[in-house]
């Protein structure tokens, strides 16, 4: 296989990989949240409760920590590769000069491309104690038949904090896929 055929491969898995992940996390984001924080419900509580919530969102980041930092770093090494291979060409990103006014060589714009798309990996140490953790121990507390003493409030702000982390991510690894998209095109 030739430079060239490494090269395309490395554009269009990095680009596709990047874009992929980035749909399907904010496709849970956008779908599966609101569904936990609502129809999780009782017709009666106003919260949500701990035994039908805790449990989906247990298997939601046990699930999405078998595909998302793989992805990732596919995304971030082929984009990597193509930083690496286009660090010496002088050619400028125009799609990225014509919409914010920044002028990249194109060795930056996958720099920029790997780094963002490999974000969603430090974002994950922020969102693990900001509202995993939490969640996690709210769920043991369930398990232990002590599900009456986990605070609904707590839950939902909790459910409200994974929420967002989780579009972060997404949209993290959205913007290294858009990136590298624009940086592949020009």
């Amino acid at each position: 296989m030739s430079s060239t055929n490494y090269h395309y491969a490395a554009q269009i898995t990095g680009t596709a990989s990047s874009l992929v992940a980035a749909g399907a996390i904010l496709s849970i984001s956008a779908l599966i949240n609101p569904v936990l924080d609502t129809s999780a419900r009782s017709v009666s509580a106003e919260k949500p409760s701990p035994t039908t919530t805790l449990p989906a969102i247990r298997f939601l980041f046990s699930r999405g920590s078998h595909i998302f930092p793989q992805a990732a770093t596919v995304a971030g090494a082929c984009f990597g590769y193509l930083a690496y291979n286009n660090s010496g060409r002088s050619g400028l990103v125009k799609p990225l000069q014509a919409l914010v006014g920044v002028s990249l060589s194109k060795g930056a714009g996958y720099t920029l491309a790997a780094a963002l798309s490999t974000a969603i990996m430090p974002l994950t140490f922020v969102m693990l104690p900001l509202a995993n953790n939490s969640l996690r121990e709210m769920a043991e507390l369930k398990e232990k038949g002590k599900a009456s003493e986990i605070d609904r409030d707590e839950l939902k702000l909790y459910l409200s904090r994974f929420g967002a982390l989780n579009y972060l991510r997404g949209y993290a690894i959205l913007a290294g896929g858009v990136m590298g998209l624009m940086t592949m095109l020009d």
